[in-house]
């Protein structure tokens, strides 16, 4: 395995001052920033009583010493090490407000900064790159940091809103006096200025304006993000002025000691085939071993639905199908799925826009067996990503209905069958195919586990504007889910209670329970953990329940990179410690030498956090160790490409669910979408 030299996006800083004389008061007030309790200095007592502070969530303060506040006190920067998170915060902050063409006014935790990027020219909006600075003290290392990050782009109309005549409801966030404000946030004066206020363009200001863009990807965007990043660092951070606010380590960013970086178990990354055969690339292994099992299902039937003019789209699906076509073997050769075509059960319908109603009035005459296993092929001409709210509803509830006759589908995009290359795709559809048809692509080389997994992940509708979980209910790590559930995020006791019965049913099939894993989108808190240590203390069970949070962290947060590679991206596997009981794991397609080896995408290191109801647990490394091993194994179940992804299925497909489901019709999961993979 190829040697590597790992930095993280930090900065390691001393203090130029070890004291800072500081005033306070209980009041808010004009030019004071709000301190948290918890977060003032250790001697704050000199000024202020336990009874005072125990009344208040915050003090205020200027970071000034002004004795016509209160008596200044001497604050210890090393002692006080929250407190010195906001001074520094504030230093940063009034620091670049003269710098950066626009800042993000967020005082307490991090700062945004936006630069024009005047190599993207537009008529209607200013490109803006953002960057996040985020003081933290020994969170990473044992010294204080400065977590240095690229978010991306943001466009900012060069319109006014007095000049813009679209609904201002749309409006979300504003470019205001150099600072970006939430609508909610806007100082009063801003009301008076309206031709000063620039709204920031959203996904909803976006449509309305007709400003939708395809970004161009880059080849590495991982390569990308790191040059970007060292830009700043070398123009804004390592000068003269900087230092006089802090002090960065002259080394640049932080190396992380060969000691510190991990790696996941042996052949962890192995993924078992047909025919005994072992491989780490999926494509590879269905083409050499096949499916690692076939679907059950002795009587296959597939049912055409098509628009009346893709009656020749149907005809060459059917052909790719069949193998007929250059670039494709065929499902029976590709999957080993043994089929035929219910061409008595195809339906044309004639409405392009909502061919729902067609669909629904014919399925009713069908006359479906029961030895018969039915998968509608639905050729589509509105696409998942539909602009047009109501088609893009159409497309969802096409598949609702089916599920309400035990019938799973796989869509076709007709608009990409012209595709050069559109061979690629069938793969995929292929894999899909067969998990919708409880077969088994892949699985991982490991003995099956024991423990009851759950995992939740979380998708917020820009055109519902409401947050849906999924959860998804696994018994092993042979990639089998024994349930799907979706709910407004808002109820957790919903979630508790789904929970619930999938212990129970565990129970039902195994002896005995170790412990309950969820792997969560999120930190989860008292408010969705309380509800499930309810349902478990009414079953009597006492068991550990562990909560893995997973979460990507491409924008404000640690990213770690190999200077020894070309590529950039660390080797696949390896994660290091970034805290307590937290790790950045790097889940990519590097398995070594990324000079000689392909690499296919350059996803960035997920983030992982553990919590458990028994801390005790979590102090064993080896149980680290497993739980880490566990979601990287995982990622490598995704069934709806042959391609991996850097995310746990455990996330994945609830997130899938959770997308979709909000724009059924009934908003109660059909029996038949709990037990299968219809999503894919």
């Amino acid at each position: 395995m190829a040697e590597q030299n790992l930095i993280l996006n930090i900065l390691n800083f001393s203090h130029p001052v070890q004291t800072v004389e500081c005033s306070f008061q209980l009041e808010k007030a004009d030019g004071f920033y709000p301190v948290k309790v918890s977060s003032l200095p250790v001697n704050i007592e000199d000024l202020f009583s336990k009874e005072e502070l125990s009344n208040i969530v915050y003090a205020y303060t200027n970071f000034t010493a002004d004795e016509n506040i209160s008596k200044p006190i001497t604050v210890d920067l090393n002692k006080s090490q929250r407190f010195s998170k906001n001074y520094y915060t504030w230093r940063l902050y009034n620091h670049f407000l003269p710098i950066a063409d626009a800042i993000k006014t967020n005082f307490i935790n991090d700062i945004s900064l936006w630069f024009i990027n005047k190599t993207k020219n537009h008529t209607e909006y200013s490109t803006y790159q953002v960057f996040t600075l985020k003081v933290q003290i020994a969170k990473a290392t044992k010294e204080p940091e400065l977590v240095v990050s690229y978010d991306g782009t943001s466009r900012v109309c060069k319109k006014n809103v007095e000049e813009l005549t679209c609904d201002n409801g749309l409006f979300s966030s504003f470019l205001y006096d150099k600072r970006i404000y939430h609508k909610e946030d806007l100082p009063i004066e801003a009301g008076y200025h309206l031709d000063k206020q620039f709204p920031k363009i959203n996904f909803h200001l976006s449509k309305a304006l007709g400003l939708q863009t395809n970004p161009v990807k880059p080849d590495n965007k991982y390569r990308d993000y790191y040059n970007t990043v060292i830009a700043f660092y070398k123009k804004y951070l390592k000068t003269k002025e900087f230092s006089q606010i802090l002090i960065p380590n002259p080394k640049g960013f932080t190396q992380i000691e060969t000691a510190n970086v991990k790696q996941t178990s042996f052949n962890s990354n192995q993924l078992q085939f047909g025919q005994e055969h072992n491989d780490l690339v999926p494509y590879n292994g269905m083409k050499e071993g096949g499916p690692y099992a076939l679907s059950p299902h002795n009587n296959i039937k597939f049912i055409f639905i098509y628009h009346t003019i893709d009656k020749e789209n149907a005809k060459t699906i059917i052909k790719w199908f069949d193998g007929k076509q250059y670039g494709f073997r065929g499902l029976k050769n590709f999957v080993k799925l043994n089929y035929s075509i219910d061409a008595e059960k195809e339906i044309v319908f004639t409405n392009n826009t909502n061919p729902l109603e067609e669909i629904r009035e014919k399925l009713s005459n069908f006359n479906f067996q029961t030895d018969v296993k039915y998968i509608a092929i639905y050729l589509s001409q509105i696409t998942a990503d539909e602009k047009d709210e109501e088609k893009h509803r159409v497309y969802y509830q096409v598949k609702e209905e089916l599920l309400n006759y035990r019938i799973t589908s796989q869509v076709i995009d007709v608009n990409k069958l012209g595709n050069q290359g559109y061979n690629f795709y069938l793969p995929n559809i292929a894999i899909a195919l067969l998990a919708k048809l409880n077969g088994v692509p892949w699985r991982l080389q490991r003995d099956n586990s024991k423990a009851l997994i759950v995992g939740v992940g979380a998708f917020k509708s820009l055109e519902i504007g409401e947050r849906f979980i999924g959860s998804a209910f696994c018994f092993s790590n042979d990639g089998r889910f024994k349930g799907f559930e979706c709910h407004p995020a808002t109820d957790v006791n919903l979630l508790a209670g789904d929970i619930a019965k999938a212990v129970r049913k565990f129970q039902s099939e195994n002896t005995e329970i170790p412990r309950l894993i969820i792997h969560f989108y999120k930190s989860m808190g008292r408010r969705e953990l309380e509800p499930i240590e309810k349902q478990l203390d009414e079953l009597n069970l006492n068991i550990p329940i562990i909560i893995v949070t997973i979460n990507k962290t491409e924008s404000k947060d640690f990213v770690v990179f190999d200077t020894n590679s070309s590529a950039i991206m660390p080797i696949s596997g390896t994660y290091i410690k970034t805290g307590w009981n937290e790790y950045l794991l790097c889940n990519n397609t590097r398995y070594g030498n990324s000079v000689t080896e392909k690499i296919e995408a350059y996803p960035f290191p997920i983030k992982l956090k553990f919590k458990a109801t028994d801390e005790t647990i979590l102090d064993d490394i080896k149980v680290i160790k497993a739980l880490i091993d566990q979601v990287y194994q995982f990622s490598r179940m995704y069934w709806k490409s042959v391609k991996q992804q850097n995310l746990p299925v455990t996330i994945l497909y609830p997130e899938m669910v959770a997308e979709i489901f909000p724009f059924f019709e009934i908003q109660t999961m059909p029996p038949f979408g709990k037990e299968n993979l219809w999503f894919l």
